[in-house]
């Protein structure tokens, strides 16, 4: 039997952030574009009904899966051509009440007072972290007395907002805005070597996440797994919290190159090789995929890839289902939200399980929390069994998704610790047109703890190690596999 399928072609970035410019002393509520938007390529393929992977188990064996692909799809991807403008229509804005609406751009001392004001009244903890807030800014208050150039404010903005000692909070000059928020520029293109590079904070080695089925990478003879040693002759060393990939990208996408020379191994045991790979378009990426693992009496298991919880995320989940149950149920469903970079996952919580979960707000005393319930009942159903793939890469809502699926006992979590990257931003924007990028709440769990910094911890915990990504399945899967398996044999 055959089927349309559509299928997805994800960007480069996991995400697009709009920021625009407002009047001073506003916040500005950032908001999370889709990968499919303002890109969006949808090819009409014809899928056959054949399991994506087929696997053979006994009641008293381990599953053995090998991948048989499914779908092949030719496309040419669509050339980006959003600008700053286009997207400064996705944001919303939140007036901040400040005194000193009416301040100078050059105006250093003021612009400290202001910036000191917006942390005071809105950061996520009371006590800043243990820092003495007020003594900071009266020392920072008095630095920016002596300051006459512009550059030289905004490195001690940098400097001040580094005191918080807090990983998702940071000051942005103007002329990085670009770069922060990964938005295209009115001379950018789609242009790109067609693979992934990504590292979950437990991984040792940087690995290809993923390589485009067809484009510069795959003609180049990469794969996935592939671990990187060296880019443009730059050394890539692991730092005491993981790899800093957004001085990686750097790296990759430096002086306007048209091309990025990679050292790197293909086998544990292979020589390190050398591989330059031109920038073009690329199809076939890592996005959206659904299909099913087995299809055996009593043993019928789907799969569905959630690259992101932006957008129509729901929509996406429900309809993968629907298709892989238009000749009967399922048995049991793995999701994999493994790398995958947030959103809003409070529709796709639904489809599985409601409750309550928790609250969110600002961990200071009379703040307003918000109850964290989805509500039912259930829009699939709450007893298919289910696991969920996780890793040090799924952050923000992919953990909300997580401790969901977890705290309601509705799936057996496998892999590795979350992100514990769940602190909500708010961008706030000074007089000189910079910006504050500020935690202003966290999830709050029952018990009172929250995931920052710690993630959601999976029931099953299965490294992935330097060549996992090589298995076919990858051992992560072959897991969650084996546990679906288990559970439905006995």
């Amino acid at each position: 039997m055959t089927r349309a399928r559509t299928l997805r072609l994800a960007s480069l970035w996991p995400l697009l952030l709009a920021i625009a410019s407002c009047q001073q002393g506003q916040a500005v509520s950032e908001v999370t574009v889709p990968v499919t938007v303002p890109v969006v390529l949808e090819v009409t393929a014809t899928a056959t009904a054949t399991p994506l992977l087929t696997s053979t188990a006994s009641a008293t064996q381990t599953a053995s899966a090998t991948i048989e692909p499914t779908v092949t799809a030719t496309a040419t991807i669509v050339p980006l051509r959003a600008t700053l403008d286009a997207l400064t229509a996705k944001v919303t804005f939140a007036p901040n009440e400040d005194a000193s609406q009416n301040l100078e751009d050059d105006d250093y001392p003021a612009l400290v007072r202001q910036a000191c004001d917006i942390v005071r009244e809105n950061y996520v903890r009371a006590n800043f972290n243990g820092v003495d807030w007020d003594a900071i800014c009266d020392d920072y208050e008095a630095r920016a007395e002596s300051i006459e150039h512009q550059s030289s404010f905004w490195d001690l903005m940098e400097s001040l907002i580094d005191q918080l000692n807090d990983d998702h909070s940071r000051f942005v000059r103007p002329d990085r805005f670009a770069a922060e928020f990964n938005l295209p520029t009115e001379e950018s293109g789609s242009l790109w070597p067609g693979f992934i590079l990504s590292s979950a904070r437990e991984n040792d080695q940087l690995m290809l996440w993923s390589v485009c089925q067809e484009g510069p990478a795959a003609d180049a003879g990469l794969r996935r797994g592939d671990v990187i040693l060296a880019i443009n002759g730059q050394e890539v060393v692991r730092g005491e919290d993981g790899y800093d990939m957004t001085a990686i990208y750097k790296t990759v996408y430096s002086d306007d190159s048209d091309s990025v020379s990679l050292t790197l191994r293909h086998w544990p045991d292979g020589e390190p090789i050398e591989v330059t790979v031109p920038f073009g378009g690329a199809s076939g990426c890592d996005g959206w995929t659904y299909g099913l693992l087995l299809d055996q009496p009593g043993s019928r298991i789907g799969y569905v890839r959630v690259h992101d919880f932006g957008g129509a995320s729901d929509e996406n989940i429900l309809y993968a289902i629907d298709q892989m149950e238009a000749q009967r149920p399922l048995d049991g469903l793995i999701l994999d939200v493994r790398h995958n970079p947030g959103g809003n996952s409070d529709g796709d919580i639904g489809i599985f399980t409601t409750g309550t979960f928790g609250t969110y707000g600002a961990l200071r005393e009379g703040a307003i929390q918000t109850t964290f319930r989805v509500r039912g009942p259930a829009l699939w159903n709450e007893t298919t069994p289910m696991v969920v793939l996780i890793d040090g890469a799924s952050h923000s809502a992919a953990e909300y998704f997580a401790t969901a699926m977890q705290q309601s006992g509705r799936a057996t979590l496998v892999g590795m610790p979350t992100a514990g990257n769940t602190e909500g931003i708010t961008g706030y924007n000074l007089a000189d047109g910079s910006l504050i990028r500020l935690a202003v709440g966290t999830l709050i769990l029952p018990d009172g703890n929250t995931m920052e910094g710690v993630g959601v911890i999976p029931e099953v915990e299965v490294p992935l190690g330097a060549w996992g990504l090589r298995e076919q399945p990858d051992i992560q899967l072959q897991q969650a596999l084996d546990i679906l398996l288990t559970q439905l044999e006995g």
